[in-house]
C-alpha cells in the first residue's frame, strides 16, 4: 500500500473593522458622541452619567432625534475633547 502526508498549513488573518454601528464619518454631535462612546467601550447609562443626562438622551442624540444645546454641548466637547463641529482641540 502506497501512504500519503499531507501538509496543513495554518495562518491567521487580521482585519480592523469598527463595531456595528459606528459612524465612519460623524457628522453630528450625536454621531460622535456614538463613535467615541462605542470605541472606549461605554454603556448609553455610562455616558449619560459622565453628561449628566438621562440614558434616553444620549440614545436621542446619537439618532439625530433630538440635538444637545448649551451646557450640554460644553460638556460634549470636554468629553471628547474636542469641538468635532468647529474642529477645534479643547486644552
Amino acid at each position: 500500500p502506497h501512504t500519503t502526508t499531507l501538509t496543513i498549513c495554518t495562518f491567521n488573518l487580521t482585519a480592523r473593522f469598527a463595531r456595528k454601528g459606528t459612524p465612519t464619518n460623524p457628522a453630528t454631535y450625536g454621531q460622535y458622541l456614538r463613535k467615541k462612546r462605542l470605541e472606549i467601550g461605554l454603556s448609553h447609562r455610562e455616558l449619560a452619567m459622565i453628561l449628566e443626562v438621562d440614558s434616553s438622551t444620549i440614545d436621542k442624540w446619537e439618532f439625530g432625534r433630538t440635538h444637545p444645546k448649551g451646557n450640554n454641548i460644553i460638556k460634549i466637547i470636554e468629553f471628547l475633547g474636542f469641538d468635532p463641529i468647529q474642529k477645534t482641540l479643547t486644552i
